[in-house]
């Protein structure tokens, strides 16, 4: 049902603010009803009645309301009451140091230059400090390397994935790095094996 232009449902939001939009809802309440006994061809006397006293009923609900606004001005506002209030703590207070990651890069001889490659690329990140070390063959077998991949531990395996992903769009096509999840006790450190 339309009331002057006003869905009953929008209506019924103005009572989130109260006095105030109880008054305001009678207000358009009786405008409606006005409107309607004078478009007809004779009005009624009786009904003329009504709904004047209906207006007067109005008036003072309106006054009542504009009299408690002004008495009680700190009252919140009904959209700011429903948002809490953010208190501000000392964990919102410290700004997280970026994260720089240590990546050793340990390479077999004959994959030296696609090593360089790697680190050259690298490099290009201010998140990674990179170091190149030569993968000797005991401590390829001390290690239990047996093809190129990326070692990281569980709480890195965000860090490992982009890391990948930023080495994929130069690696040769026949050429990957796994990714192979390892137990130590090295903060942001991640070590890649690349092998011939």
């Amino acid at each position: 049902m339309m009331i002057a232009q006003f869905q009953v449902s929008e209506l019924a939001e103005f009572l989130k603010y109260g006095i105030s939009g109880l008054s305001a809802i009678a207000f358009i309440l009786s405008f409606y009803l006005l409107s309607r006994e004078s478009s007809r061809a004779k009005p009624r006397a009786e009904m003329l009645r009504s709904i004047r006293m209906f207006m007067g009923l109005t008036l003072v609900l309106g006054l009542v309301s504009g009299v408690a606004a002004i008495l009680n001005p700190k009252a919140p506002a009904p959209e700011a009451a429903k948002k809490p209030v953010k208190k501000a703590s000392l964990v919102s207070k410290i700004v997280k140091p970026r994260i720089v990651w240590t990546i050793e890069l340990f390479y077999e001889a004959g994959a030296k230059p696609l090593a360089q490659q790697l680190i050259d690329e690298l490099q290009a990140y201010k998140d990674y400090s990179v170091k190149m070390t030569a993968l000797t063959v005991s401590r390829k077998k001390e290690l239990k390397i047996n093809r190129s991949q990326i070692r990281y531990e569980l709480v890195e395996k965000e860090a490992a994935n982009q890391l990948q992903k930023r080495l994929d769009k130069i690696l040769p096509q026949d050429f990957n790095l796994n990714l192979k999840q390892i137990t130590s006790t090295s903060p942001n450190y991640l070590s890649i094996f690349v092998c011939d």
